[in-house]
């Protein structure tokens, strides 16, 4: 299992060697590593490990660990955004009560404030949120 994982590890790591290298013979001193490199570096270090990528690279350690650490947290902040949301017709006993946001996919937001005495048809007003023109 282990030869594997390092003849894959190995193929993985050409696709980004032959551009690393590359950069390292036009760059000049004290340049930084391009992010597209680092981004796929951190790609792999995550998939196969921060040692064994930063050794066929020959990247610092330390330098990647600290990029995938980061990318580790700052993925986990992020919370994913709705894209669906399923709203079940309510019987006209039941009253909705709260606050429903929504946002379209260029940012627009709509906020509604309910309270259960309000009458709002609310599902009229989802409708014609995501029916209007731009």
């Amino acid at each position: 299992m282990k030869t594997i994982q390092s003849k894959q590890l190995r193929e993985e790591a050409e696709k980004v060697r032959r551009p690393l290298e590359a950069w390292r013979k036009t760059r000049k001193v004290g340049a930084r590593i391009p992010e597209p490199l680092w981004t796929a570096m951190t790609r792999l270090a995550t998939i196969y490990g921060i040692n064994p990528v930063s050794e066929i690279l020959r990247i610092p350690y330390y330098a990647l660990r600290d990029r995938v650490v980061a990318q580790k947290t700052s993925a986990s902040a992020a919370p994913p955004k709705a894209t669906f949301i399923e709203f079940k017709a309510l019987a006209p006993a039941q009253a909705l009560a709260g606050v429903l946001e929504l946002e379209d996919r260029a940012g627009t937001k709509m906020t509604l404030r309910l309270d259960s005495s309000s009458g709002v048809d609310v599902l009229a007003l989802v409708q014609a949120f995501g029916r209007r023109g731009p």
